[in-house]
C-alpha cells in the first residue's frame, strides 16, 4: 500500500517541502524550528495526502480530491488541535482515513428510492404515474432514515434487516418510525391512513 501511495505522491508533489518545520540557523549555530503558516501547511499537506487518498478510493481521482477537500475542511475546523500536533501529516492522514470510513458507512446505509422504483407508465396508467412522482417528491423531502425505512419496507425487507442497516435503533422504535412515516406519506398524498 505504501508503494502505491508513494507512486501518487511523486506524481502530485512538485518539490519536497518539509511540512513540520524550516531549519533556521541562529547565532549560536543551533537550529530552531519555525512553524509554517497554516495556509501553506494545508496546501502542502493536500499534495501529500493524494497518494493515500488514491489508495483508499481505488484510483478514482475525483473521489480522491473530494476526500481531500473534506479532510481540509475538517482540519480547518480543528485548526488549534492540528497546529499543536507534532506530526501534522500523520494527523491529516488519520483525519482522511476517518473521513473515508464515515463516507463508506454512510453510502452503505443509503438506499436509493429511484434506483429501486418500478416504471409505472403504461397506457391508461397516467394518474398512477403522477401519484408515484408525487410520492417520490415527498419521499425526497423526508429525512434519510425515514426514506431508508419506507424504501426497504416497500421492497419486502423485514424489520430485522432494516435494523441491521440502520444499526442504532430498536425494533420497537423502528416500527413506530415506520408507522409515523407511512402516516405522513398518506397525509401528504391526501389519503386515509390505516
Amino acid at each position: 500500500m505504501k508503494a502505491v501511495a508513494n507512486k501518487y505522491d511523486k506524481e502530485y508533489l512538485e518539490k519536497d517541502v518539509s511540512l513540520v518545520s524550516i531549519n533556521i540557523n541562529d547565532r549560536n549555530e543551533n537550529t530552531k524550528k519555525e512553524e509554517l503558516p497554516f495556509e501553506v501547511l494545508l496546501k502542502e499537506i493536500s499534495k501529500k495526502l493524494m497518494g493515500y487518498s488514491m489508495v483508499l478510493v481505488k484510483n478514482n481521482k475525483d473521489d480522491a480530491w473530494d476526500l481531500i477537500q473534506v479532510t481540509i475542511l475538517k482540519l480547518i475546523e480543528k485548526k488549534e488541535v492540528f497546529m499543536k500536533s507534532d506530526y501534522k501529516t500523520a494527523f491529516a492522514k488519520t483525519v482522511l482515513k476517518n473521513s473515508f470510513i464515515d463516507k463508506y458507512r454512510k453510502d452503505k446505509r443509503m438506499v436509493s428510492v429511484e434506483a429501486n422504483s418500478i416504471q409505472l407508465i403504461e397506457q391508461g396508467k397516467l394518474q398512477e404515474a403522477r401519484e408515484f412522482e408525487e410520492m417520490l417528491t415527498f419521499l425526497e423531502s423526508m429525512d434519510d432514515e425515514d426514506q431508508t425505512i419506507l424504501a426497504m419496507l416497500a421492497l419486502g425487507h423485514s424489520y430485522q434487516e432494516i435494523q441491521e442497516v440502520l444499526g442504532h435503533i430498536s425494533i420497537g422504535n423502528l416500527r413506530v418510525k415506520a408507522n409515523r412515516a407511512r402516516i405522513r406519506l398518506a397525509e401528504s398524498m391526501e389519503r386515509e391512513h390505516e
